[in-house]
C-alpha cells in the first residue's frame, strides 16, 4: 500500500485545510465541498488527513465496518451479537483495527454499485440471495470522496445526501430488503 502524501507537507491550502480539519473533529458538519484546479491537491488533502487519524476498530468479518462499542449505529448481524441484558453471557463479537476508509467515488458508478445489490455470483452459482454491499458500505466511518461532484448525475446526488442525512443505508430490490449504518464524511470538489 502506497504511504500518501503528508498532510502538513500540503501547502498554500489553508482553507481547504482547515475546512477538512474542521469535518475531521467534527462530522456532524456533515461534509466539505472544496473548489480548485486540477493538481491543487484536493484527493491528496483527504487522502493525507485519513491517514492521520487514528485506526478504528471494527467488527471482524462485517462487511460494513460496525463499531464494536454500537456507536453510529450497526448492522442487523452485529446487533443479534450484542448482549441484551448487562451481565449477559452474550460473547463479544471479534474486533479488528483498521485505517479510516477512504472511498472515491466514480462519476460513472451506477446506483448499485453506490448502494450495493443482489450478490449475482452467489445466486447463480448458489441459488442464495445474498446482498453485496456498495461503496457506502466501505465508506461507513470514513470519508466518501466525490471528484467533479458537479458531473454527478441527479438521483446519485440526492441519494448521497438523503444517506449522509439519515447515517442509513436503506436498499430494498430484487427480493432483497437491507439496512445497514452508513456514515461517512462527503468530501466533494
Amino acid at each position: 500500500m502506497a504511504v500518501p502524501f503528508p498532510f502538513s507537507a500540503i501547502v498554500a491550502q489553508d482553507e481547504m485545510k482547515l475546512a477538512i480539519l474542521a469535518v475531521a473533529v467534527d462530522p456532524s458538519i456533515g461534509g466539505v465541498l472544496v473548489f480548485g484546479d486540477r493538481g491543487t491537491g484536493k484527493s491528496t488533502a483527504v487522502r493525507a488527513l485519513a491517514a492521520l487519524l487514528p485506526p478504528i476498530e471494527v467488527v471482524d468479518g462485517c462487511p460494513y465496518g460496525c463499531d464494536p462499542a454500537g456507536t453510529g449505529g450497526v448492522c442487523e448481524a452485529c446487533a443479534a451479537r450484542r448482549p441484551r441484558k448487562p451481565g449477559s453471557r452474550t460473547r463479544a463479537a471479534a474486533t479488528r483495527t483498521v485505517p479510516v476508509p477512504v472511498v472515491d467515488l466514480p462519476l460513472g458508478a451506477t446506483e448499485d454499485r453506490v448502494v450495493g445489490a443482489l450478490d449475482l455470483e452467489k445466486a447463480l452459482s448458489q441459488g442464495v440471495k445474498a446482498f453485496e454491499p456498495g461503496l457506502l458500505a466501505r465508506a461507513h466511518r470514513g470519508f466518501l470522496y466525490i471528484d467533479e461532484v458537479n458531473l454527478l448525475e441527479d438521483h446519485l446526488v440526492d441519494l448521497l445526501i438523503d444517506v449522509a442525512a439519515s447515517g442509513e443505508n436503506v436498499v430494498e430490490r430484487e427480493g432483497l430488503s437491507v439496512r445497514h449504518p452508513a456514515r461517512f464524511v462527503l468530501v466533494g470538489s
